[in-house]
């Protein structure tokens, strides 16, 4: 004998309805909104940790927005970068001057060691110069040092790099390595300057 199951009153099915609706809209107020919208009226998405799903969701094809403080951090460039590494020979007195062709906002690493000390300047001087002979110091180290290295970002578009000079009774001697994104280098030792033809790097 199959036993009989009552089927439940309007009142009932009222009452599980109304239950089943004020949780459904708990639920929504409580999570769903502060998750995916960031409206958060009960507080609670703040207090368990779903506002900041709202903030970071991201919109299939969307794009991004860069971070507060992200712009310059990188700068991408058209070819590879190029490296020249060189060794000078100064006498007493003689002076030698090293540069390179950046445009503004192009990046170079740099290092020079030396056997001695050597007064030097780091300058640079622009392609559009607000007048004849114009130049932007940038380091002058008048008692010398026998070494220096560092990061360049070129301020201007120009030939940017250094002069030396042996102040001392003994030859000196020294050498040169550089790494970035230039576009040719040339050296000036007492006379005309000499275009040094340098190849990409490989």
């Amino acid at each position: 004998m199959q036993a009989q199951v009552a089927a439940p009153s309007k009142t009932a099915l009222a009452k599980a309805t109304g239950i089943a609706l004020a949780v459904a809209l708990l639920l929504l107020f409580a999570a769903v909104f502060p998750a995916e919208y960031g409206i958060d009226p009960l507080r609670t998405g703040a207090l368990l940790g779903l506002t900041g799903i709202a903030q970071s969701t991201e919109v299939k094809g969307a794009r991004a927005t860069p971070a507060p403080g992200a712009a310059g951090i990188y700068r991408p460039e058209s070819r590879s970068y190029k490296v020249e590494s060189d060794d000078f020979l100064l006498m007493p007195g003689d002076t030698v001057e090293m540069k390179y062709h950046l445009q503004q906002g192009a990046g170079m690493v740099y290092a020079w060691k030396a056997d001695g000390k050597l007064a030097f300047e780091f300058h640079g001087e622009p392609d559009q110069k607000p007048k004849k002979d114009y130049f932007e110091s940038y380091l002058l180290e008048k008692n010398g040092r026998d070494s220096f290295y560092g990061t360049f970002t070129a301020p201007t578009t120009g030939l940017h790099g250094w002069f030396w000079e042996n102040k001392g009774k003994t030859e000196v001697r020294f050498h040169l390595t550089t790494a970035g994104f230039y576009d040719s280098a040339k050296m000036f030792a007492g006379g005309p300057p000499e275009d040094m033809n340098i190849e990409d790097a490989k």
